[in-house]
């Protein structure tokens, strides 16, 4: 029985990871744009967040460099182009150096997915999520938070 839970875990972070990989942006997940000791990383699954409406939730903050931030950006424009399900949300605010674009991409299994790019500053927050409950409105509650 141990050995069937064990097998099942490892099966879920696999799927999960594979959702991920299919992005343009996949790589940071990975630690392959910004290493992953320059970075905070929060993955979250189970009933934690049930309340949301979501199955998974993975959020990186960092502060990149220069040529890190703009490779994420051509990366996160690859992504909108080919991946987003025709809705995305971007908002600009020059005065305060913010730059924000929510994604909605194609479902998988019936899971709806975003994602979340948010740089203010020199911080930014990415923030990659499933679940039936996975909308605008809940990305942008999490992305403030």
């Amino acid at each position: 029985m141990k050995r069937l839970v064990i097998l099942l875990a490892f099966t879920a972070c696999q799927l999960f990871a594979m959702a991920q990989k299919e992005l343009h942006i996949g790589p940071l997940f990975e630690g392959k744009i910004v290493p992953h000791d320059q970075m905070v990383e929060t993955r979250v699954r189970g009933r934690s967040l049930s309340k949301y409406g979501l199955t998974y939730f993975h959020s990186l903050r960092f502060e990149p460099s220069g040529k890190e931030e703009k490779t994420l950006k051509k990366l996160l424009k690859e992504d909108m182009a080919e991946r987003a399900s025709q809705e995305y949300k971007c908002y600009i605010d020059d005065e305060k150096d913010l730059y924000q674009v929510f994604m909605q991409l194609p479902a998988v299994n019936g899971k709806n997915r975003m994602l979340c790019y948010k740089q203010h500053y020199d911080r930014v927050l990415v923030i990659y999520m499933e679940g039936p409950g996975a909308s605008f409105n809940t990305l942008e509650k999490m992305s403030n938070k």
